[in-house]
């Protein structure tokens, strides 16, 4: 009797070990091909599929299942690019075709003489040439935005002073924020901050932002330029404005976007999608916060750079231009 029970014990615990031997397997299997569908998901467009490391029949359904639904992703991936493609030449195409007449039509605008109509007469011609340069720029801002979000946009990035680019900007943009009275505070350092960037997207982006300053500010603009303690370079631009939803303050970077105060203006809304997507270029981050103070609302624009090379290490570099 001893005997058997011995024998019964035996199979019982090589059961036991066989079984957990079994589960040490599946659990392995199951963190490998966690991890596999982890990476899959990080880089779709790559077209992979999950594999069990081990057989398992246990995961073989799942795992089938699975895969149909990631090459589902893949496909629906493949034809949004497919139509994002043809989107861009269509906006290509449209852009070229409306810039031609647009271009003849803003130069007889320019040719009439406005001195020889009476006072209705000239009115209306300043508004028929207002409106015309408005959908000028449309068209050129509409085929930016195109260029830059389709990654085509040729850009030479190397090291920049920041501290001119900001005071550069301001400089072309000190009649727009003259005409609106706005109170101007600016703190830029002494000294060249340097940061990566190509000079004609990073004066756009400033421009961009500058332009919806002019648009949205109430009576207060601020502008600085600082350094990160990881070294990244930070480009500030806040004003006073109309106080904006969450659900709006979310949307300010899509195409077309405008706020309530700008929709009876000429208002593109696509300033700030145009700065974001050449931010992004440049491998730089644009993005906005609402802010309180003293009870108003305020809308600030961080512009964060990849610094440049330490001062010391750039050639011909001064010691005073190296000083704090």
């Amino acid at each position: 009797m001893e005997a058997i029970l011995a024998v019964l014990l035996a199979l019982a615990l090589s059961a036991a070990a066989l079984l957990a031997a079994r589960l040490a397997l599946l659990k392995c299997s199951i963190r490998q091909t966690s991890a596999e569908l982890a990476e899959i998901a990080e880089r779709i467009e790559d077209n992979r599929m999950a594999r069990l490391p081990q057989p398992c029949a246990e995961l073989e359904g799942l795992l089938e299942a699975v895969n149909r639904v990631l090459e589902a992703a893949q496909e629906r991936q493949v034809e949004c690019a497919r139509q994002e493609d043809r989107l861009k030449s269509q906006v290509e195409s449209l852009s070229h075709d409306l810039r031609t007449p647009l271009t003849a039509m803003v130069g007889y605008l320019a040719l009439m003489d406005g001195d020889a109509l009476d006072d209705d007469a000239r009115a209306s011609l300043d508004t028929v040439r207002r409106k015309t340069a408005a959908l000028q720029r449309l068209v050129a801002q509409f085929y930016e935005l195109s260029q830059a979000r389709g990654g085509d946009a040729r850009l030479e990035i190397g090291e920049m002073d920041v501290c001119r680019a900001v005071r550069e900007a301001l400089s072309e943009r000190h009649r727009l924020l003259s005409e609106r009275g706005l109170d101007v505070r600016v703190d830029l350092p002494a000294r060249p901050v340097f940061a990566l960037a190509d000079p004609s997207a990073l004066e756009r982006v400033l421009e961009n932002l500058l332009g919806n300053v002019g648009a949205y500010a109430k009576g207060s603009f601020e502008a600085a330029v600082s350094v990160r303690g990881d070294g990244r370079v930070v480009v500030t631009m806040a004003n006073d404005a109309d106080e904006l939803s969450e659900s709006e303050m979310e949307r300010l970077f899509e195409p077309f976007f405008t706020a309530d105060a700008a929709r009876g203006g000429e208002s593109s809304g696509l300033g700030l999608a145009i700065a974001r997507s050449l931010s992004e270029l440049m491998g730089a981050s644009l993005d906005a916060t609402a802010q309180r103070r003293d009870g108003a609302f305020w809308l600030r624009f961080d512009l964060v750079l990849e610094p440049g090379r330490p001062c010391a290490m750039r050639m011909g570099a001064s010691a005073a231009s190296c000083e704090n």
